[in-house]
């Protein structure tokens, strides 16, 4: 047989086989683009602003208690922001000085305040949700502080975390008779008072307010006035000062009305505006945010003065004089979507969507971006890009897919 014939045979067949090796190839990669599963989620509505982290100084009108006589146990008959009447005894002071068995009798108020509103109140099953959050909080708590080394703070989540327990076992069912456990508080509470020996002075209110057993010394000075009418100069010499000494059992809030005062730079000064009402977060109050009104803004010396004024005493709130706090500001709404999902398709910028089995190509306009995500301008008023549509709320964005295009049919 002719060898030039059969040569010219094999490579025949080997350019055939190579042929085929290559549509297979390109087939095979082809319908894995093709027929890739995509993932998708909603463009959903978010509000993003900008956080103003500072430390402020607590203002407002208080007189504090004073007693005729030092040393001894204070021990307070009234709860911290309780309002209180004129003549109300609020404290009692006691021969024995002893600053761990006044912690043991708070944290009982405290389990036995607890008790009391799980005694006049209705609560459903659901309420174990919440519960069960508040004591695995509690725990964590406890664990930090005590790898702090806190001794006081671990002393006072364990009253927490018993009231928490207590207020789970009433409601499950799991638990002894809530009159019970009062009366058996009441009566542990009243041994220990007892063991700081003779009453030696009742506190009473000297007129109605909201009394708190705490005082820092600085009653006379942090009030309500000076917040309205200080300088920037001014506040800084007054965080400067010492405290008075006396002593006291507590003090006195006579008004609701309170503020909360902070320096900041002048360009962020100007970025807020006296008159509007601004989310402030409080980290020493279990984060608690609470909607201030801003009623001064006062710039000197590159800096302003920033005057936030409260009119409600939230319950359960610590009005530690000084304390740090966020500050959202310079809100922006918009669709929130996947960062990774943007796409740019001849010079628009956009995302695909799945609308049923089918992808469309949506313009959007960026407001504000970082690694994760993107915020995306909801319902613009210009006209979009020729050719195009603008990203509307809910469409399913397209987040993982390949082979996406305007207009193909999914499989």
């Amino acid at each position: 047989m002719d060898k030039k014939y059969l040569r010219q045979v094999g490579l025949y067949v080997l350019s055939v086989a190579l042929s085929l090796g290559l549509i297979l190839y390109i087939g095979y990669h082809l319908f894995y683009g093709l027929t890739q599963k995509t993932e998708s989620e909603p463009a959903t509505v978010a509000t993003v602003g900008t956080a103003l982290d500072m430390d402020v100084y607590i203002f407002r009108d208080e007189i504090p208690l004073t007693v005729s006589v030092s040393g001894g146990s204070c021990v307070p008959d009234a709860s911290d922001g309780e309002r209180v009447g004129i003549g109300r005894v609020v404290a009692s002071l006691y021969d024995v000085s002893s600053p761990d068995i006044v912690a043991r009798i708070a944290g009982l108020e405290q389990q036995i305040a607890v008790l009391e509103q799980i005694q006049n109140s209705t609560l459903s099953v659901r309420d174990t949700v919440s519960i069960d959050g508040e004591i695995y909080d509690i725990v964590e708590s406890i664990a930090s502080a005590g790898r702090q080394g806190d001794g006081g703070s671990v002393l006072s989540l364990r009253a927490s975390l018993i009231s928490e327990w207590n207020r789970r076992a009433s409601l499950t069912g799991s638990g002894a008779d809530v009159s019970g456990a009062i009366e058996r508080l009441r009566t542990e509470k009243s041994s220990l008072t007892r063991s700081l020996g003779t009453r030696r002075q009742q506190i009473t209110s000297p007129r109605s307010g909201y009394y708190y057993s705490a005082c820092d010394g600085y009653e006379a000075s942090f009030t309500a006035e000076r917040a309205e009418s200080m300088t920037l100069s001014e506040f800084r010499d007054l965080i400067r000062t010492e405290p008075a000494t006396a002593a006291t059992a507590g003090k006195l809030a006579t008004d609701y009305t309170w503020y909360a005062v902070g320096v900041a730079d002048r360009d962020t000064g100007r970025a807020l505006a006296a008159g509007n009402k601004y989310p402030v977060t409080f980290p020493y109050n279990e984060d608690k945010t609470l909607l201030l009104e801003l009623t001064r803004v006062v710039e000197e010396d590159g800096q302003a003065l920033l005057v936030f004024r409260g009119d409600s005493l939230p319950t359960d709130f610590t009005f530690t004089r000084s304390q740090p706090v966020s500050i959202l500001y310079e809100e922006c709404t918009g669709l929130r979507i996947p960062a990774s999902a943007l796409r740019a398709q001849d010079g628009v910028t956009g995302v695909f969507i799945r609308y049923g089995s089918t992808v469309y190509y949506r313009a959007v306009n960026i407001l504000l971006e970082n690694e994760d995500w993107c915020l995306v301008e909801m319902n613009p008023e210009t006209d979009p890009p020729e050719g195009h549509q603008w990203l509307k709320q809910n469409d399913m964005v397209i987040t993982k897919g390949r082979g996406l295009y305007d207009g193909r049919v999914l499989s």
